[in-house]
């Protein structure tokens, strides 16, 4: 009668969850996965997606002290033409190859139809983790198809800029940055880009200037600070002593933030001479 019971009250939550499935339509993205214990030398890594830059201490302490049970399951794609791509776990592998004693791998394995659906699972299975760098996610959004990143992409290309994890005069390393700016108002995004090339001609772009400028255009209004006069005042500043303004306004506060940094180029360019209309409101 107790084993009758517990069945019947089982079936009930099936039910109930079913029904749940079907009034909030709940959908399930991808089949289960297989799993396999895969020779190590067979598991590939796919870095147009993966992880740029792999952190070799992890990597030591795994090899030197291995835990089956901390090791748990790689995820891996299998692809049309039979062969295995790791897509979450390459640190795991890493380590298993310094080891002559680990020959397979746990791994669950999951039949995919393309690099770009592997790219947007590695996305989804590293949601929210720390380990994930951002220009790795970025990579990774471009594959997937992500269309604010594919702005992005092309506002780089567009300024002879490029994302990589060493800024410099060329190379821009808060992708991430731009990618939610990009995310939040792409129109203005591609507005205030070409002024942020022109405020840093030769040097590295710095993310406070970006998102200070930013919220001073969206304090603006209907105006912005890509047109005259505000337009003129900041290249005569440059990207540069904008960064000196937004430190100098930090210290005295005591404090930072994109609102801080927009106090800062606000300040300065209301200290210009530009009509009284036009000064800008510290919101």
């Amino acid at each position: 009668m107790k084993m009758n019971a517990t069945t019947t009250e089982a079936q009930e939550k099936n039910q109930q969850g079913a029904d749940l499935v079907t009034r909030y339509s709940l959908t399930v993205r991808n089949a289960p996965g297989e799993f396999l214990m895969i020779p190590k030398n067979e598991l590939e890594v796919d870095s147009a997606y993966q992880r740029n830059r792999i952190n070799q201490r992890r990597v030591d302490a795994l090899t030197r002290t291995w835990d089956w049970i901390a090791c748990g399951c790689l995820v891996v794609a299998l692809r049309d033409d039979n062969k295995w791509f790791v897509m979450d776990g390459q640190h795991r592998k890493l380590a298993a190859d310094q080891r002559g004693d680990i020959n397979e791998l746990p791994c669950l394995v999951f039949e995919t139809p393309n690099r770009r659906e592997e790219a947007v699972s590695f996305l989804a299975i590293n949601q929210g983790r720390l380990g994930v760098g951002s220009l790795d996610r970025y990579r990774a959004q471009l594959i997937s198809g992500d269309k604010t990143a594919y702005a992005v992409e092309a506002m780089l290309k567009s300024t002879g800029h490029r994302a990589g994890e060493t800024a410099s005069a060329r190379t821009v390393s808060c992708v991430q940055c731009l990618y939610n700016l990009a995310k939040e108002d792409r129109a203005r995004f591609e507005r205030l880009w070409p002024l942020l090339a022109e405020l840093h001609p030769d040097g590295p772009m710095m993310e406070m200037v970006i998102k200070g400028l930013w919220t001073v255009d969206k304090w603006l209004g209907e105006r912005s600070v890509t047109e005259a006069p505000y337009r003129e005042k900041l290249l005569v500043i440059g990207g540069k002593g904008l960064h000196h303004e937004i430190r100098r306004e930090m210290a005295v506060i005591g404090q930072g933030g994109s609102r801080v940094a927009a106090c800062a180029i606000a300040k300065y360019l209301n200290k210009q001479r530009i009509p009284v209309h036009q000064k800008i409101q510290l919101n």
